[in-house]
Parts: C-alpha cells; structure tokens; sequence
C-alpha cells in the first residue's frame, strides 16, 4: 500500500473584511483582520516543512468579492512559493462560495 501524508484546512476566509470589529473597544482590529493572512502563512509553512504530498483546502478559502487584487496577488505568491515538483493541492468550493473561483 502506498503511503502519503497530506494537509487539510477548512474556512479560512482569507483578508474578511470582519465587519463590526470597530464597535469593540480597545481590540487590535487590525491584528485580528490580519490573523487569516498569518494562519495561511503557518498552513504554507507547515506543509513545507513537513513535505506534504498534497494539500486540500475544504469549504471557503475567500470571504465573497475581494476588496481589492491585493488578495489574490497575496494568495497566488505565496501558494506558489510553496509549490515543489510532484506536490498536489486540492480545492472544495462551500456550499456558500461562488462559483467563480
């Protein structure tokens, strides 16, 4: 039987705007809408130094319409950075995700 270690992640609803952050008091808002893009940055991290076969991201990678290209220019540099000759990645779009990615 062949053997293959793989990585899964789910919702990660990468640079979500968090609305409503503002009407707490004293929270690092900025930190916490900056937590999906460093969570991601730890998933490539890990899968990198763990020498995955294959990476599967379930459910929503973005939160709706990106507000600016910054997203997925932030997305496409750092996923490919990760890439290693014979390494798979695997997207499952949620039920609640668009159809256009």
């Amino acid at each position: 039987m062949t053997r293959f270690r793989f990585l899964h992640a789910a919702d990660i609803h990468l640079d979500s705007p968090l609305t409503g952050l503002s009407r707490y008091e004293g929270l690092p808002a900025e930190e916490v809408r900056g937590a999906t893009r460093a969570a991601f940055d730890s998933l490539i991290h890990l899968a990198c130094q763990e020498a995955v076969d294959f990476v599967v991201i379930a459910g929503d990678l973005f939160d709706g319409d990106w507000r600016d290209m910054g997203t997925g220019l932030y997305f496409a540099r750092r996923w490919g950075s990760s890439r290693r000759p014979g390494s798979r990645s695997m997207f499952s779009r949620a039920t609640t995700t668009p159809r256009r990615y």
